[in-house]
C-alpha cells in the first residue's frame, strides 16, 4: 500500500547500496515498489508497479543503462526520475542532463537529501500533471465551441484548427498544422476583393490584443466564399513575449 510520501522504485545494481536506500526510504515514510538491478528490469517493474517516482542509478550494467531506462520510463509512463550519481563520466552525465531529470542525488547522500529531493520531484511532477490537464481542458474547449478558432504561432504557422474552423475553411487540422495561416485562413476585403492584411501582422502591430470585429470574405479551400466576422488576439506569455495569434470567426450576422 502506498504511504503518504509516495511509492518509490529503486534502481541500483549494488545490493548493499540498494538495501541502505530502501531502509532510508521506509524510515522517511515512503513505500518501496521494488528494487531493480538493470535497466530492463527497471522498465518491467515500473510497468507493473506504477511507482510515483523512480530512483535511478545512472551506471547500470547491461544493454540498457540508467539514462536509457529513464528515457523509456518517462516516454512510456510519464513517471518522474531522480538520478543516483557516483563516479559517472562527463559524457554519461551530459546524456542524463538532456533527459529532463527531476533531480540528482550524489553518492553518498544523507536521509534529508533523499527526502527533500524526492519531495521536490513529486511536487514538480504534480505541477506538470496539472498543466497537462489544463492544456487538455483548454484544447478540448477550443475544439468544440461553436465559433471557428485557428491558433498560430508568432511566425504564422498554424497550430490548431477547431472543428468549426475546419468546416468553414475546408482544411482538416492534420493538413493545416504548420502551414502558413494565410494559406488556411484566406480572407478578402468585401469592398475591393483584395487580400486582407495578414492577421498575424495586424495583431502584432496592435499589441497586446485586437478585439475589434472585422467583416471579411473567407475563401474556403474549395473556393466557396463566406462573409464572416472575425476578431484576433495575440497570445502573450507571462514575460510579455508574443507567442502567437488566436483568430475567432463566424458567419456574418447582419444587424437588424
Amino acid at each position: 500500500m502506498t504511504t503518504k510520501n509516495g511509492h518509490v522504485l529503486i534502481v541500483e545494481d549494488e545490493s548493499v547500496n540498494a538495501a541502505v536506500i530502501e531502509h532510508q526510504l521506509k524510515k522517511l515514510g515512503y513505500s518501496v515498489a521494488g528494487i531493480a538491478t538493470s535497466g530492463e528490469e527497471a522498465l518491467a517493474l515500473a510497468q507493473k508497479t506504477k511507482p510515483d517516482v523512480v530512483l535511478m542509478d545512472i551506471q547500470l550494467e547491461g544493454k540498457m543503462d540508467g539514462v536509457e531506462a529513464a528515457i523509456a520510463i518517462r516516454r512510456e509512463m510519464g513517471i518522474p526520475v531522480v538520478y543516483l550519481t557516483g563516479n559517472s563520466d562527463e559524457q554519461t552525465l551530459e546524456r542524463a542532463r538532456t533527459t529532463e531529470a527531476f533531480g540528482y542525488l550524489h553518492k553518498p547522500f544523507q536521509e534529508r537529501e533523499v527526502h527533500s529531493t524526492l519531495q521536490l520531484a513529486l511536487h514538480k511532477a504534480e505541477m506538470e500533471a496539472r498543466v497537462r490537464d489544463e492544456r487538455k481542458w483548454f484544447a478540448t474547449t477550443l475544439r468544440y465551441i461553436s465559433d471557428a478558432v485557428i491558433a498560430a504561432d508568432a511566425t504564422g504557422a498554424v497550430k490548431l484548427v477547431n472543428l468549426a474552423a475546419q468546416q468553414m475553411t475546408g482544411w482538416k487540422e492534420e493538413e493545416a498544422v504548420d502551414r502558413d495561416l494565410s494559406d488556411v485562413f484566406q480572407i478578402l476585403e468585401p469592398e475591393t476583393r483584395m487580400p486582407a492584411e495578414c492577421v498575424v501582422t495586424r495583431v502584432l502591430n496592435q499589441r497586446p490584443a485586437d478585439s475589434a470585429k472585422f467583416s471579411k470574405l473567407l475563401v474556403s479551400r474549395s473556393g466557396t466564399e463566406i462573409t464572416i466576422e472575425e476578431s484576433a488576439a495575440s497570445i502573450v506569455s507571462d514575460s510579455g513575449d508574443v507567442n502567437g495569434v488566436l483568430v475567432v470567426f463566424r458567419k456574418y450576422r447582419s444587424p437588424l
